[in-house]
C-alpha cells in the first residue's frame, strides 16, 4: 500500500504589533515620496513662473 502524505497550508497571521509596524513603515515611505515629488513639482512650477515673468517683461 502507498502512504498518502497530506500537506497542510499554514496561514501565517501577523499580530497587531507587526501590522502596526508594517503600516507605520509604509506611511513613512509614502510621506518621504510625497515630500520628494512635491518638492520637485514646486520647483518645476517656480521655474515655469520665472520663465513666464521673463517672457512678459521681454514682450511688453
Amino acid at each position: 500500500m502507498s502512504e498518502h502524505k497530506h500537506h497542510h497550508h499554514h496561514h501565517h497571521h501577523e499580530d497587531e504589533a507587526t501590522a502596526f509596524k508594517r503600516k507605520s513603515l509604509l506611511s513613512v515611505k509614502r510621506r518621504k515620496a510625497l515630500a520628494k515629488y512635491g518638492f520637485m513639482a514646486l520647483c518645476a512650477v517656480a521655474v515655469l513662473m520665472a520663465i513666464a515673468t521673463i517672457l512678459v517683461y521681454k514682450l511688453t
